[in-house]
């Protein structure tokens, strides 16, 4: 829009649809201009398909405009566990270990690759939950990626009181980066009651993490604003 473009199109994956993640949608300019179009995908919920569930946060009873406002051209596609090629953009999706249905992405162009792995929650090896298949298979899904954005709501010593709740705390996330060969871990979906200088404790926790384990891999805490090449 601040380029002038008569038309806009494009598509929106969603990881799944807590109000956390899905909230900005109905303030997302572009669906209420006529002659865009736009395809909202995201993880399958069964009966309950992505038109249903956006349209359910837009009902007037919480939001006082519906999508019948919407002048765009929007429609919907529900995901499972796959591969989708965009226009030369290969897109592979993944289960992630969250309450509901959650996925995680892992994007693919010109020999380049950027993995959203929120939220997701990494079970201590001693919990009785704990999958080394599914961990494998995440390993597997982000291995060699240029960039890891990914779940580290808590540090280890938080982790232990928010076992469940579907984050991961912040030693079982740079263990998983490490074993896949990941180049650059972004340190993700905080914890609201954490400070920057929470956070920036997390950061410097997980390079000792790395350091001690001779790794490859880099870590980062971006913050608001910060723009990224891959």
């Amino acid at each position: 829009m601040a380029s002038d473009r008569a038309r806009i199109e494009g598509k929106i994956f969603i990881s799944h649809p807590h109000w956390d993640h899905i909230n900005a949608l109905p303030f997302f300019v572009p669906l209420y201009v006529q002659g865009n179009e736009f395809e909202i995908l995201g993880a399958s919920h069964g009966d309950l398909s992505m038109r249903k569930l956006i349209s359910a946060q837009m009902d007037s009873v919480y939001f006082p405009i519906t999508m019948r406002e919407f002048a765009a051209r929007v429609y919907f596609r529900d995901l499972k566990e796959e591969v989708l090629d965009v226009d030369g953009i290969v897109i592979k999706t993944k289960l992630l270990n969250h309450p509901g249905q959650c996925l995680g992405y892992r994007v693919e162009y010109k020999q380049r690759s950027v993995c959203y792995v929120t939220d997701n929650e990494l079970y201590l090896p001693e919990h009785p939950n704990y999958n080394r298949h599914y961990v494998d298979g995440l390993i597997q899904f982000i291995e060699g990626a240029d960039i890891l954005v990914t779940d580290t709501c808590y540090t280890d010593d938080e982790y232990p009181t928010k076992v469940g709740w579907g984050h991961s705390g912040l030693s079982q996330v740079v263990e998983v980066a490490h074993e896949a060969g990941v180049e650059t871990l972004h340190l993700f979906h905080h914890d609201p009651d954490q400070s920057d200088d929470d956070i920036d404790a997390k950061l410097n926790a997980a390079r000792n993490l790395l350091s001690k384990r001779n790794s490859s891999t880099t870590v980062l805490a971006p913050a608001e604003g910060d723009i990224f090449k891959v």
